[in-house]
């Protein structure tokens, strides 16, 4: 399969090299905005023998970063040297920082002709000029054949405009403790469905010791950003914490999840869990996975990257874990939840044969053969619905019970159930995680909570973008 897509795709990047070298015969370097481009290796428009040189930021380190490395070096020696393309993987700890700080001095030579950014950063990435929307390259391509999931086309879709494609996909699910459950007296193969119903297993999940200090919290969760995005988007058939579809159809001007009750609804919900008093409110970092690895903790809500933890940890500790998904606000609810994760930006600077370069990168990157390579390793989501009809990937989700449930959740919820993007996102976090720390803390009712959410999040949106207009 990979040599008939190599064969094909040589043919069709040296007719693409030939054509963008005949209409650029003086070899200027221009960008098309003005600058001249140089540092990061390639044609630059310049009729040359070698390959494509194309560059690809990313922010994966550790055995993620191991993984890609290797795929793209199976690229470069396979499908990219038959067709004349060579990738160099660069790492960067802050991609979008980075980019930035160059976007900011208008630095265009130094861009890399592929980059990875995190979900949340859609609209910004929007207002890069060099950025290539795959609108026009998905729909001209008639050897496109990935069955990318809708869902995650609307993640990196911004008013319309689908500005990258996934790299890689994650979302939230619940895990339970079956040993622990069994010890309450509740049934191991039955989890909470609803908040409500994760509030009546709390009851019997609590431990303390003589002296009444607790040995055993039913859950470790502090309420906030992270959880809103799921909890508040998948209420009734969808819903958004903001306007303009949560910052998807066009900037957010104000937040609406005090307009419509959705955060009312939440946090009434999320009381009864609380007047347990067997939460664990105060989360940080990966505190909530670890509590819930070492058994202080009967239950969790996080995302399948935790699920290779827990297998691990199981066996150490001796408990047996089930994985379901996210329990929901109300029991009629549908929406589902949003998917995380990341994707590729082509970034073009007026040379089409490395935009095309870039994208036949990005294609070979979608082949169940690479979607398998990384996700096996890394526990992500694979992209591309084709990966599961390939065989190793058959086998490593029946070596690895649980891990289907977060694909199944993504196919089974509304594409329109997505992480806001409040070009606040610091500044929401913040407050979220402050005043929802007052209400677990009884300092503030739900009523009092909301309005205060409601009105410090509008305060910081007015004062953002007072500083920067929507043109």
């Amino acid at each position: 399969m990979k040599r008939i897509f190599a064969a094909a795709l040589a043919v069709f990047l040296c007719l693409s090299i030939l054509t963008a070298c005949g209409g650029n015969s003086g070899g200027s370097g221009s960008t098309g905005d003005g600058s001249s481009s140089g540092s990061n290796g390639g044609s630059n428009g310049e009729t040359s023998s070698g390959p494509v040189e194309l560059v690809f930021w990313h922010n994966r380190g550790g055995s993620a970063g191991e993984t890609l490395d290797k795929i793209v070096a199976d690229f470069n020696e396979n499908a990219g040297a038959a067709a004349g393309i060579h990738i160099t993987a660069v790492y960067q700890n802050d991609t979008v920082s980075t980019l930035k700080t160059l976007v900011q001095a208008k630095d265009t030579a130094n861009y890399p002709d592929m980059i990875q950014i995190f979900a949340g950063d859609v609209e910004y990435m929007s207002t890069v000029d060099a950025v290539v929307p795959l609108d026009d390259l998905m729909d001209g391509d008639s050897e496109f054949d990935a069955e990318v999931l809708s869902s995650l086309l609307n993640t990196y879709t911004y008013n319309g405009t689908l500005y990258s494609m996934p790299f890689h996909a994650s979302t939230m699910g619940f895990f339970w403790n079956k040993t622990l459950f069994a010890e309450a007296g509740l049934d191991p193969e039955t989890p909470p469905a609803t908040i409500a119903e994760m509030a009546q297993m709390a009851e019997k999940l609590l431990k303390k010791d003589a002296s009444g200090k607790i040995t055993q919290y039913a859950i470790t969760l502090g309420m906030g950003n992270f959880y809103f995005n799921h909890w508040i988007s998948g209420q009734g058939k969808y819903s958004f914490i903001g306007n303009n579809e949560g910052g998807h159809a066009g900037r957010m001007t104000e937040v609406t999840f005090d307009k419509d009750g959705t955060m009312k609804k939440l946090l009434t919900e999320w009381k009864k869990v609380l007047d347990t008093g067997a939460v664990q409110t105060a989360e940080s970092g990966n505190q909530a996975r670890d509590e819930f690895s070492s058994g202080l903790s009967a239950m969790v809500c996080s995302s399948n990257s935790a699920l290779g933890q827990f297998t691990t940890m199981s066996k150490e500790m001796g408990f047996d874990f089930g994985v379901a998904p996210l329990p929901k606000v109300d029991a009629g609810d549908t929406g589902g939840v949003c998917p995380g994760g990341s994707s590729i930006y082509i970034l073009g600077k007026g040379d089409d044969a490395k935009i095309q370069a870039a994208w036949s990168f990005i294609k070979f990157w979608l082949e169940p053969e690479q979607q398998y390579a990384y996700c096996s390793v890394t526990g992500t989501i694979p992209v591309n619905a084709k990966t599961f009809d390939y065989a190793p990937m058959q086998e490593y989700a029946a070596a690895n019970p649980g891990f289907e449930m977060f694909y199944d959740a993504l196919c089974n919820s509304n594409p329109k159930v997505q992480e806001h993007l409040a070009p606040t996102q610091q500044e929401f976090t913040t407050i979220f995680q402050e005043v929802c720390g007052k209400f677990a803390a009884g300092e503030v009712d739900v009523d009092g909570a909301v309005s205060e959410m409601a009105s410090r999040c509008n305060a910081a949106l007015d004062e953002y973008n007072e500083a920067n207009p929507i043109v």
